[in-house]
C-alpha cells in the first residue's frame, strides 16, 4: 500500500514537472526565435529557415542599430525618463495610499469613490491632450511623468497592504511620540519592502516601454525615448529599402533581423532588472491583496 502510494506520488510529480517544462518551453520559444532572427542573415529569415537557432550567424543588425549617436541618445533618454518617472510615481503612490489606509481620515470613502470612478471611467484622449498642453508640458519630459504620477491599481494594492499591517504598531509608535510622517517612514515602509519593490517593478517596466504618450506629447527628436527612436529607425530603413536602387538594395537589406535585434535591445534592461525583483514579485502582490 505504501509502495503504491509512493509510486503514485512520484508519477504525479513527474507529470507535473513535465507539464510545467513543456509550458515553459512554449512560453520561451518566441523569445528564443526572436534572438535567433536577430543573429541570423537576412536570406535564411526570408526563406523561413530560422527557428530557435541562428542561421548564417551575423552581428550586422546590432551594428546598424548601435553605431551612431541616435541609439545611445535614445537609451539615455529612456533611462532618465524611467528613473525620474518611477521615483515620482512611487513617492506619490505612497503619499496617497497611506492616508487612504487610515480609517480615521475624514472623507476617506468619498475620496476612494472618486478614485475608483476615475479608474473605471478614464479621461478621453482629446481632453487629456488639451489639459497637458494648457499646463505647458508639451515637448517636455514632464508630460511623460506628471500626468502618470499615480497608477490607481498600484495605489489600491499598496493601500490594502498598509491596512493589513497590525494597527498596534502604529498605536505604540504614536504613544512614543511619533507623528504620522514618522509612522510612515519608520514603521510602514520598512514592513512594506516586498510590495514596494513589486510596484517599483511595475512602474519601471511601464516607463521603459513608454510609447504612445511620447508620440502624443514629444515633438523634439532629441527628447524621444528608446521605443520611439527604434520605431523611427526601422520605418526610415524600410522606406529607404523600398526606394533604393539596385546598387544600394543589398546594403540596405536586413529589415527582419533589424526588427528582431531592436526588440532584444529594448528588452535587455528589463531582463537584467527582473531577476533582482522576482523573489518579491508574487509575495508582494499576495500581501497587497490580503485586505480590501
Amino acid at each position: 500500500m505504501v509502495a503504491s502510494s509512493n509510486f503514485r506520488f512520484r508519477l504525479e510529480s513527474v507529470l507535473i514537472y513535465l507539464g510545467l517544462g513543456i509550458f515553459a518551453f512554449i512560453a520561451v520559444t518566441p523569445f528564443l526565435h526572436t534572438i535567433a532572427r536577430s543573429f541570423s542573415a537576412e536570406a535564411p529569415i526570408l526563406r523561413g529557415e530560422v527557428y530557435i537557432w541562428p542561421v548564417g550567424f551575423s552581428f550586422d543588425a546590432y551594428e546598424r542599430l548601435i553605431i551612431g549617436g541616435t541609439f545611445w541618445l535614445a537609451y539615455r533618454n529612456s533611462f532618465l525618463i524611467t528613473t525620474s518617472a518611477t521615483l515620482v510615481q512611487m513617492i506619490m503612490t505612497i503619499l496617497c495610499a497611506y492616508p487612504l489606509s487610515r480609517t480615521y481620515l475624514p472623507g476617506r470613502n468619498i475620496l476612494m469613490t472618486l478614485i475608483v470612478f476615475q479608474m473605471i471611467f478614464p479621461p478621453s484622449l482629446i481632453p487629456f491632450y488639451l489639459t497637458v498642453r494648457e499646463v505647458g508640458l508639451i515637448d517636455s519630459w514632464g508630460s511623460l511623468i506628471w500626468p502618470y504620477a499615480i497608477n490607481t491599481f498600484n495605489m489600491i494594492v499598496l493601500k490594502s497592504y498598509f491596512q493589513a499591517l497590525p494597527r498596534e504598531l502604529e498605536e505604540s509608535a504614536i504613544i512614543d511620540g511619533a507623528n504620522d510622517f514618522k509612522v510612515l517612514i519608520y514603521i510602514m515602509l520598512p514592513l512594506s519592502v516586498p510590495v514596494l519593490l513589486t510596484l517599483t517593478l511595475f512602474y519601471v517596466v511601464a516607463n521603459w516601454n513608454l510609447f504612445l504618450p511620447a508620440i502624443f506629447f514629444i515633438n523634439d527628436g532629441n527628447k524621444q525615448p528608446l521605443q520611439v527612436i527604434l520605431r523611427d529607425m526601422i520605418w526610415s530603413m524600410q522606406l529607404a529599402t523600398q526606394t533604393a536602387s539596385a546598387d544600394d538594395f543589398e546594403r540596405l537589406a536586413g529589415m527582419e533581423a533589424l526588427k528582431a535585434s531592436s526588440v532584444i535591445i529594448a528588452a535587455i534592461p528589463m531582463l537584467v532588472a527582473y531577476p533582482f525583483f522576482q523573489r518579491f514579485f508574487i509575495k508582494g502582490i499576495l500581501l497587497g491583496a490580503i485586505k480590501g
